[in-house]
C-alpha cells in the first residue's frame, strides 16, 4: 500500500474511473475495459476490500483477472478501444492542438498508446476462458 496521503487520491481515481465505466456500459461511444482495469489499479492501492469485489464482479472481473495473468483483453475491447483512441487522438492532433510540437508530442503519444493495446493479447483466444 502507498503513504497515507495517497490512498485517498487513489480511492477518489478509482471510484471516478469506475463512474466512467459504468456509463461506458450503457452508452456505446464511452469505454468500459479501460475504466476498470484502471480502477483495479487504483483500488489494489487504496482498498483491498473494494479492489477484492471488483475483481470478484461477475461482469468485470474476468476481464481484470485476465489482464492481471497477462492474458489480454477480449478483441472486442480491443476494437473499440483502437477506434475510440484513434478518434480522439485525430481530433486532438488536428483540431484541438495549435502548437505543431504539441500536435506531433500528441500524434506520438497517441501512436505509442493505440500500440501498446494492438501488442496485447486476445483474452478471447488466450486459453479457455471467453469474454463476457
Amino acid at each position: 500500500m502507498p503513504a497515507g496521503w495517497l490512498r485517498p487520491i487513489y480511492l477518489l481515481l478509482g471510484v471516478v474511473s469506475l463512474a466512467v465505466a459504468f456509463v461506458g456500459l450503457f452508452l456505446p461511444l464511452i469505454p468500459t475495459t479501460g475504466p476498470v482495469l484502471l480502477a483495479a489499479f487504483f483500488f489494489a492501492r487504496s482498498s483491498r476490500r473494494i479492489h477484492g469485489w471488483l475483481v470478484g464482479h461477475p461482469r468485470f472481473g474476468r476481464t481484470i483477472e485476465d489482464f492481471q495473468a497477462g492474458r489480454g483483453i477480449p478483441r472486442r475491447a480491443k476494437v473499440v478501444a483502437v477506434t475510440m483512441m484513434t478518434a480522439a487522438f485525430t481530433y486532438s492532433t488536428v483540431w484541438a492542438v495549435s502548437h505543431p510540437a504539441a500536435r506531433l508530442l500528441v500524434a506520438l503519444v497517441g501512436v505509442l498508446a493505440i500500440g501498446y493495446v494492438l501488442r496485447l493479447p486476445d483474452a478471447d483466444r488466450a486459453g479457455d476462458r471467453s469474454s463476457p
